[in-house]
């Protein structure tokens, strides 16, 4: 038999055995296949009937019915399938050796990355690769934002980035103190103060104490004690920033990010984030000031769909605070799932990949990599867009590729 007669038959086989390894299996077998999206639609059908099922919400003869009709849907569409649409094993030892790697290393996306007409060898990838995948219309915003500010010798700036966790509002943040860096050479990024986290990625949140605002005002003066080393006993708080800001002579950029969670959210911090601009805006006045870059990521979940009233209300919050305080301070709000074209866009213009069709093939399988990824995976079939959090598993699958290649 060949490859596809023996296919159909492990998949009729299985199907007949059990199911939820039926698709699991069809799902390896059709991994770069665009065929895929009706084993899709029938896995996640089969996952919440199961999901119910545990759950009580559906009886033992529910549940066998449904998958009674998903294993039917299988087996009818067994016979459209060709051969092209079957992935090749990926422990294959040949396939491996024919592209250099061990054969452990040869999975699928592996194998779609080694097959880029890309020069690896002397692609300058980096950090920044690992969160730069374009948003085009959000970063020409901060970009335009950035610049004019520096042209007005704006010492105090402040960037707010409203968005579901699933967008990584704060990889948004890193990526522009990242291009900051990126300009400079290495004597001029000792210029630069930045984040202790900036490599990990987890940012510590806006200092805040529930008592209220004066509490919060504390939190925030200890918060910068530790930053700047400084131990001197200043009141009020105001007056112990300002020291803490002069003691920043010589730098050119100082750095923050704070994260701030709707689900923490208390009904002071417009307040609290009112004083917090107006008090760093008027330190300005001093001489030979560095600049001063804060980055809000705002972490509301599901905001770009159907937010919670309380994540709806937070959004809201901040816009209307960057309305208010526009002359510093600039809010982008929502961050939205990325197209596929803007990906593509990415691989065209960092790594020298212009075939759209290679890029949706690798989303295909970044969507495939565990049940969770699955109902994103239907959404991206459908739509063409991606989570930000699917595309940077992408990125950093290419990044640690890239580093193997030396």
């Amino acid at each position: 038999m060949n490859l596809l007669e023996t296919t159909i038959n492990q998949l009729r086989n299985a199907l007949a055995a059990d199911l939820g390894e039926a698709i699991a299996l069809m799902l390896e077998k059709l991994s770069v296949s665009r065929q895929i999206k009706v084993v899709v639609l029938q896995a996640n059908r089969y996952h919440r009937a199961k999901s119910n099922r545990g759950l009580g919400l559906i009886t033992a003869d529910e549940f066998n019915t449904t998958c009674t009709q998903i294993c039917s849907a299988l087996l009818d569409f067994l016979p459209e399938i060709k051969e092209s649409d079957i992935s090749r094993p990926s422990s294959d030892p040949e396939k491996a050796a024919l592209l250099g790697l061990p054969a452990a290393q040869s999975s699928p996306l592996q194998t779609l990355l080694a097959g880029l007409r890309v020069d690896w060898k002397t692609l300058p990838i980096n950090e920044l690769h690992l969160v730069n995948s374009n948003r085009f219309n959000e970063i020409r915003t901060l970009r335009r934002a950035l610049r004019d500010r520096n042209e007005a010798e704006q010492e105090f700036q402040f960037y707010f980035v409203n968005a579901c966790q699933m967008q990584k509002p704060e990889s948004f943040a890193k990526r522009v103190i990242l291009e900051i860096m990126a300009r400079m050479d290495e004597e001029e990024r000792k210029g630069i103060l930045i984040p202790s986290e900036l490599k990990s990625g987890r940012f510590a949140d806006l200092p805040f104490d529930f008592m209220g605002l004066a509490d919060s005002k504390v939190a925030l003066a200890k918060h910068f004690q530790t930053r700047f080393e400084f131990t001197e006993r200043i009141e009020p708080v105001e007056e112990f920033l300002r020291a803490c800001v002069q003691k920043s002579l010589g730098y050119k950029y100082i750095t923050f990010i704070f994260s701030i969670h709707a689900s923490k959210w208390e009904p002071f911090f417009p307040e609290y984030l009112h004083w917090i601009l107006k008090t760093f805006s008027q330190f300005g006045e001093a001489k030979d000031l560095p600049t001063f870059l804060f980055f809000f990521p705002v972490f509301a979940h599901n905001l770009h769909e159907t937010p919670g009233t309380i994540q709806q209300e937070v959004a809201n919050a901040i816009v209307q605070l960057g309305q208010n305080e526009n002359a510093f301070t600039t809010v982008i709000s929502p961050l939205l799932p990325v197209p596929t074209e803007e990906i593509a866009d990415w691989f065209s213009t960092e790594l020298g990949e212009a075939d759209q069709s290679k890029v949706e093939d690798l989303l295909l399988l970044t969507l495939q990599r565990d049940k969770a990824s699955l109902a994103r995976l239907e959404k991206f079939l459908t739509t063409k867009k991606a989570d930000m959090y699917d595309v940077e598993a992408l990125q950093r699958e290419v990044f640690e590729f890239a580093q193997k290649q030396f």
